[in-house]
């Protein structure tokens, strides 16, 4: 789970709201399923069942939209009714993870179930983690286990936690702040489950974290490749921002080598035949969070350079996205159709790429033109708006679709054609 998470206040972005962003990292196959889950009460005493253990449930959850990888209780992406939105990132280091715990997607969905604001979120996910500890499988294929990192943000304020085992720390955001596969803080934290010692504050980064690991996933690299475009931006961030920092392959887009990076150095992930490279952006998010409301913007497929964001709302109808996708192709699922797109835009990336962001950044500009102005709009009108926004999105994916099928397709580049007939045979693709 290499991703990266970023934010805006509303002392940085053009219009005020609160900006929050995540690219969802994940194995080739494992597809994300986009989903609306209602507020709910439940009896004193109730369990629930997280990934990999057993917890006790909260009297009241939240309404959530969520991101998940299919085979998991917990979520890559995540925002609930109050605007209370947050991203997680796998951060590396040097303790032995428990048996069975809380495991990084679940504390991102326990954040937003049970956190009515920002730092009610990171309370209680501090207390879980006291709790219950971190550990168990976080992979889909195979067996990888790592700690976390999360980007909490509200209406008003946002805050970066670090987690380790039963350890926790948080601190406040100022104004933009960006998260990738690392921790950040260090003796600087507003709370934590560790205390001073004779008079000073640890430093939690230096105590805790695996500096070759994070390296051996270019973790400083991205994160403060995002931070530098936030900062050339602050006090204009938009929505369109946020999603072109998301899309980031660097300074000069044309001397992006897809198949011959060694290490996953770019924002805007896409998997590369060698191990390090073995994940790409199987879904995105961008929070939209003010005193208006709540919009949430979300690519469900994956590819985030090749995908077009599309508007949920917490009040009226969710689009019909088929049935949930699984790790092997799912007939009429919206995110298997779209890797019929994304699997052939690949083996001709830097020809097609524009091309087909051409056709998806007109339907974005659209959108994101008229969405916000929809937060306090009645009920039928946000279902006649997201419906309206599907469609036309999965307009254009057919329509390249059915020109990419009438093409020849043939990989040149021999690992990466390789990597592809893997992938592509182990989720039963029918490319």
């Amino acid at each position: 789970m290499m991703c990266d998470s970023f934010v805006a206040l509303g002392n940085s972005t053009k219009s005020g709201s609160v900006l929050l962003a995540k690219s969802a990292d994940t194995e080739v196959n494992e597809a994300e399923h986009v989903a609306r889950y209602p507020a709910h009460e439940y009896r004193d005493g109730a369990l629930v069942r997280i990934t990999h253990r057993t917890i006790p449930q909260a009297t009241r959850t939240h309404a959530v939209i969520l991101g998940r990888s299919f085979w998991a209780w917990g979520a890559e992406l995540g925002c609930n009714e109050h605007g209370v939105a947050v991203g997680n990132e796998a951060a590396f280091s040097n303790q032995k993870a428990e048996a069975d715990g809380a495991c990084c997607l679940d504390l991102l969905r326990i954040a937003v179930e049970r956190g009515q604001n920002a730092r009610e979120a990171v309370e209680v996910v501090g207390r879980t983690v006291e709790a219950f500890g971190q550990g168990g499988n976080c992979q889909m294929m195979g067996n990888f286990y790592f700690d976390t990192g999360l980007l909490i943000a509200d209406r008003r304020e946002a805050w970066v936690v670090n987690c380790v085992g039963r350890h926790w720390a948080a601190r406040r955001v100022d104004d933009v702040m960006a998260i990738s596969n690392r921790y950040q803080i260090t003796d600087d934290w507003d709370l934590s489950s560790l205390e001073a010692e004779n008079g000073r504050r640890p430093d939690f980064r230096a105590r805790f974290a695996d500096e070759k690991r994070e390296g051996e996933v270019a973790a400083l690299q991205r994160e403060c490749r995002a931070l530098e475009l936030l900062r050339r931006r602050k006090g204009e961030i938009t929505v369109y921002e946020m999603a072109a920092i998301l899309r980031d392959v660097g300074e000069d887009p044309d001397s992006y080598n897809i198949a011959d990076d060694e290490l996953p150095t770019r924002l805007c992930m896409h998997a590369g035949p060698c191990e390090s490279r073995f994940w790409h952006a199987t879904g995105a998010m961008i929070t939209d969070s003010s005193e208006d409301g709540v919009l949430v913007w979300m690519t469900a497929t994956s590819a985030t350079d090749l995908s077009c964001f599309k508007p949920l709302f917490f009040e009226g109808s969710m689009p019909d996205m088929g049935p949930p996708p699984e790790g092997t192709y799912t007939e009429r699922s919206l995110w298997w159709k779209h890797e019929r797109l994304h699997r052939r835009a690949v083996a001709d990336y830097h020809a097609l790429k524009p091309e087909i962001r051409g056709e998806f950044d007109l339907l974005e500009q659209d959108f994101f033109r008229e969405g916000p102005g929809l937060k306090t709009a009645p009920r039928h009108v946000k279902s006649e708006f997201v419906e309206e926004c599907w469609r036309r999105a999965e307009e254009v994916t057919d329509r390249w679709i059915e020109r990419l099928e009438k093409r020849n397709y043939f990989v040149p580049h021999d690992a990466y054609r390789a990597m592809w007939d893997r992938f592509n045979r182990e989720g039963s693709f029918p490319l």
